[in-house]
């Protein structure tokens, strides 16, 4: 049915996106983070195993799965610190 998996990745990120709005809005802001940090490393192991022309790109495979993996880094180190209020 799909001859690539360029369809099947940009529902994967849409259903990606109603999840983590839902995860923030239903259960907490941090858990939200999680889930977007699992979903950019889900990404980049999809870029990393699946040939060039099938997946959604942006620069080159070396690029793209360090940004993600970058990405989801970040997310999971700031994650405890969702809604955080600082002192005044």
């Amino acid at each position: 049915m799909f001859p690539t998996w360029r369809k099947p990745s940009a529902i994967a990120v849409s259903i990606l996106i109603v999840a983590v709005a839902a995860t923030a809005w239903f259960a907490d802001t941090r858990a939200a983070a999680w889930v977007l940090a699992g979903g950019c490393v889900a990404a980049a192991v999809l870029r990393v195993a699946a040939r060039e022309r099938h997946v959604l790109t942006a620069r080159g495979r070396t690029f793209d799965v360090a940004m993600l993996l970058a990405l989801a880094i970040l997310l999971a180190v700031l994650a405890p610190w969702g809604l955080a209020v600082t002192p005044s």
